[in-house]
C-alpha cells in the first residue's frame, strides 16, 4: 500500500511543468527517459571542480547507502534546473519497484511545507507523520520509528527552509513523540539527535556545512548525448541535432543543465516542425523562448514591453502588479503563495532567463542610465547578442524595435571596457572580452574595440573549446596578429582546429603542440614560427615540414625539439621543395651527421640564409658534405653556427676553405 501510493505521487507530481520548468517528473521516469546526472564531492572549496572527479549520482547513491550502514545524511546541492528532485524521485520510484535500496524497510518524504507550517506551533515528528502517511497504520509507524536504522527519509527543497536553518535553536529533541517547533524538529534531524540511526537523503541549493555532501554538476557530455537520443526517436537525427546544439555560440556551456537541455531540445523540434532557421546563439536561443512563451498571451507591445522590463527588476515586484493574475507569469515563474499575499515569493524558472531578461531591460527601460561593471559575465553576453538586430528580432516582434540609442550605449560601453581589460595581462578577462565581440557579431565594433596594438603578443594559456573560437573570430575582423604566442597552451586536437583562423592571419606563432598547425600555416600569414622544445611526433613532423614548403615562412626554430637523424630527410625535401625559409635553428636537436647530411644536400637548393647547429652532436664525418654543399656556388647560406659540437681541426680546416672563399660571412 505505501510503496503505491508513493509510485501514485510521483506519477503526479505537482512540480512546474513549462518550456522553461522542465517535462514533468512523471512522465521522465514512467516513460523511461530518465538521464543520470552526474556529481561531484564537496570537499569545502567550490572552485576545485575538476571533470576527472565527477561520478555517477547511483554510484554515490548506492555508495554513501550501504546495507548495514546507519545514520548517513546525504546531501545533493546544486542551482535552479539542476535535476535534484527529479534525480531523488527516481530514487523513490527504484525503492518502490524493488530495484534499489531495499534493505530499507520503509521509505518516506518530509514534506518541507509541513515543517515551514511549524514555524509559530509545536507537533511531534511522529504525529506529523502520522499526519501525512495517513495509510501506515500507527502500530506499522511506531515500530519504524523505534528501529530507524531500516528508515529512509527524503528531505527535497531545504533551501525553502532558510528561514528555519536562520532561526537560532539552542534545543534539541530525541523523541519522536516529543512537540517541537519546526525549527527545533529540523535542527534535531539533520544533525542527527533525532532518529540519529536513521539515514536521510537531502537536496539544497547550498551545502550543509558538517553533512556529507555532493554537487549536482548536471550532464557530462555523454549524458547530454543520451538526453538527445531519448528526446529524438530517430537515432540519426538525435546525433545530428546533438552536434548542431553543441556547437551553437554560447549555448556549450549551459547544456550541462538538465532543464536547460529539455528547454533546447523543444526550441529545435519547434524550429524544425516550423522550418524556421534553429537557434545561431545563446541570445538568440533565448529570444525565441521568449517569442514562444508570448505567442499565445494575446498582449500587445506596451504591454509585453512592460512585462519584460518588470521580470527583468526582479526581486523588484513593484512592477508586476498588472500582470499578478495573468497566466503568462507561470510561463517565467515559479509562484510559491497567494499572488496577492505580500508574502508571495517568485523565482524564476530558469537562471539563464533571468539573465537574459535583466539584459533585454536594458534595452527596454530608457531609467537605466548606465551598464553596472558587477554582473555575471552571462548578463553581459546577453547584453551582447541584444545589441545585434538578427538575434534580437525574435522579440522585437513583440516589443517594437529596440532603442538606438540604447544599442549606442552599450557600443561605447563595450569599446571603453575592451580597452581597459586588453592592456592588463589577466587573460582570462581577455577571452571575457573576445566572446563579448564575437556574441555581438559585428565586425565594425571589433575592430572599434581592438586596435592591432591590443593584441599583444600575451601568453594565451588556460584556454577552453570557446575561448579559441572567440579569439579566432577577433583575429578574423581585425585581419591579422603581430605574435601569436600559445607557447605554455596545452591544446587539444578540437581547442587547436578552432584556432586554426587566427593562425593563420598570425604573422609570428610560439606554439609547444603542432597539432594542426600544418593546415593553418598552409594558406597562412606567419613569416615566424617558433616550436622550441615542443613535443614532435613522427607523423606529425612529416605534416608540418609538407605544410612548410607551401608557407610564407621565413623564420623556423626548432630548439630543443626532440628531431631525429630520420626527421632530416623530410626537412630536406621542405627546404629544397620551394620553401621561402632563411632562418633555421635546430640547436640542440640531436641531428647528429646523418641527419645533417641530409640536410647538407638540400643547402644547394634553398633559400636558407642562417642556420644554428649548435649542440647537435655533429663530428667531422659530416662536415664534408656540408662543404661540398657551400662549394658549389648555388647555396646561399651566409651564417652558420656549429658550437659544441666534435667537429676536430680536420673538419674544421674545410669549413675555413668556405670561408676563405666568401661563402660564408659568419662561422662560430
Amino acid at each position: 500500500m505505501h510503496k503505491e501510493t508513493l509510485r501514485s505521487s510521483v506519477l503526479n507530481s505537482t512540480l512546474p511543468n513549462s518550456l522553461l520548468g522542465g517535462q514533468p517528473v512523471g512522465k521522465v521516469i514512467q516513460r523511461g527517459h530518465y538521464t543520470p546526472l552526474s556529481v561531484n564531492a564537496y570537499d569545502g572549496d567550490r572552485a576545485r571542480v575538476n571533470k576527472a572527479d565527477w561520478e555517477a549520482l547511483e554510484d554515490v547513491i548506492s555508495r554513501e547507502f550501504p546495507p548495514g550502514s546507519e545514520g548517513r545524511r546525504l546531501v545533493l546541492y546544486g542551482g535552479v534546473g539542476m535535476g535534484k528532485t527529479t534525480a531523488v524521485e527516481k530514487v523513490i520510484w527504484d525503492w518502490t519497484a524493488g530495484t534499489r535500496l531495499q534493505h530499507y524497510t520503509l521509505l518516506m518524504r518530509v514534506p518541507v511545507w509541513e515543517l515551514a507550517t511549524l514555524e509559530a506551533k509545536a507537533e511531534s515528528l511522529q504525529s506529523m507523520l502520522g499526519r501525512i502517511y495517513t495509510h501506515i497504520s500507527t502500530e506499522i509507524l511506531s515500530d519504524a520509528l523505534r528501529r530507524p536504522q531500516s528508515l529512509l527519509l527524503v528531505l527535497d527543497g531545504l533551501e525553502q527552509l532558510q528561514h528555519l536553518l536562520c532561526t537560532p535553536s539552542s534545543s534539541s529533541i530525541c523523541d519522536v513523540q516529543e512537540e517541537a517547533t519546526g525549527s527545533v524538529l529540523l535542527h534535531s534531524l539533520l544533525h542527527g539527535s533525532l532518529l540519529a540511526e536513521a539515514s536521510m537523503l537531502i537536496t539544497s541549493r547550498e551545502p550543509v556545512q558538517s553533512l556529507r555532501c555532493f554537487e549536482v554538476v548536471g550532464f557530462s557530455q555523454t549524458q547530454r548525448r543520451t538526453f538527445f537520443q531519448q528526446f529524438f526517436s530517430e537515432g540519426g537525427q538525435a546525433e545530428r541535432l546533438f552536434r548542431q546544439c553543441e556547437q551553437v555560440l554560447g549555448v556549450y556551456e549551459q547544456c550541462f543543465r538538465p532543464a536547460f537541455c529539455w528547454t533546447l531540445c523543444n526550441v529545435f523540434k519547434t524550429q524544425l516542425e516550423s522550418k524556421n532557421t534553429p537557434p545561431e546563439t545563446l541570445t538568440h536561443l533565448l529570444c525565441i523562448i521568449t517569442h514562444m512563451l508570448l505567442q499565445n498571451q494575446k498582449m500587445h507591445a506596451e504591454q509585453t514591453r512592460a512585462l519584460l522590463t518588470s521580470l527583468g527588476k526582479l526581486p523588484d515586484q513593484s512592477g508586476l502588479g498588472s500582470f499578478l493574475h495573468h497566466p503568462v507569469l507561470s510561463a517565467f515563474l515559479c509562484i510559491s503563495g497567494d499572488v496577492a499575499s505580500p508574502d508571495t515569493t517568485f523565482s524564476f524558472l530558469s537562471p539563464v532567463m533571468q539573465e537574459f531578461l535583466l539584459a533585454a531591460s536594458f534595452y527596454l527601460d530608457q531609467s537605466v542610465l548606465e551598464i553596472s561593471d558587477k554582473r555575471s559575465d552571462l548578463y553581459y553576453t546577453f547584453l551582447a547578442g541584444l545589441s545585434d538586430s538578427v538575434q534580437c528580432k525574435p522579440i522585437e516582434d513583440y516589443v517594437g524595435k529596440f532603442d538606438e540609442s540604447r544599442m549606442s550605449v552599450f557600443s561605447q560601453w563595450l569599446v571603453g571596457h575592451a580597452s581597459r581589460v586588453l592592456q592588463d595581462g589577466d587573460v582570462t578577462k581577455h577571452y571575457c572580452v573576445f566572446r563579448l565581440l564575437q556574441h555581438a557579431r559585428n565586425s565594425s565594433l571589433v575592430k572599434e574595440s581592438i586596435s592591432k596594438s591590443l593584441l599583444k603578443a600575451w601568453c594565451y594559456r588556460s584556454m577552453q573549446e570557446p575561448d579559441c573560437a572567440a579569439l579566432s573570430y577577433v583575429v578574423s575582423c581585425v585581419g591579422e596578429m603581430e605574435d601569436m604566442n600559445l607557447y605554455r597552451a596545452d591544446l587539444t586536437s578540437e581547442q587547436a582546429e578552432k584556432l586554426i583562423p587566427a593562425l593563420r592571419l598570425s604573422k609570428s606563432i610560439g606554439l609547444a603542440a603542432v597539432t594542426h598547425l600544418s593546415t593553418a600555416l598552409a594558406d597562412g600569414r606567419t613569416v615566424t614560427l617558433d616550436l622550441s622544445h615542443s613535443r614532435l611526433e613522427k607523423e606529425s613532423v612529416k605534416t608540418l615540414f609538407h605544410a612548410l614548403s607551401r608557407s610564407a615562412l621565413e623564420s623556423l626554430n626548432l630548439c630543443g625539439c626532440s628531431l631525429a637523424p630520420a626527421d632530416c630527410e623530410a626537412l630536406a625535401q621542405m627546404l629544397s621543395g620551394g620553401s621561402r625559409l632563411r632562418v633555421l635553428s635546430l640547436r640542440g636537436t640531436d641531428v647528429e651527421d646523418q641527419g645533417f647530411i641530409h640536410l647538407s644536400s638540400a643547402l644547394e637548393n634553398c633559400r636558407l640564409l642562417e642556420i644554428d647547429l649548435s649542440l647537435c652532436s655533429l663530428t667531422a664525418a659530416s662536415i664534408p658534405a656540408l662543404s661540398s654543399a657551400l662549394n658549389s656556388g648555388f647555396s646561399e647560406l651566409r651564417k652558420l653556427n656549429l658550437n659544441q659540437n666534435t667537429v676536430t681541426d680536420d673538419g674544421m680546416e674545410l669549413i675555413s676553405q668556405v670561408l676563405t672563399k666568401g661563402r660564408l660571412n659568419s662561422l662560430k
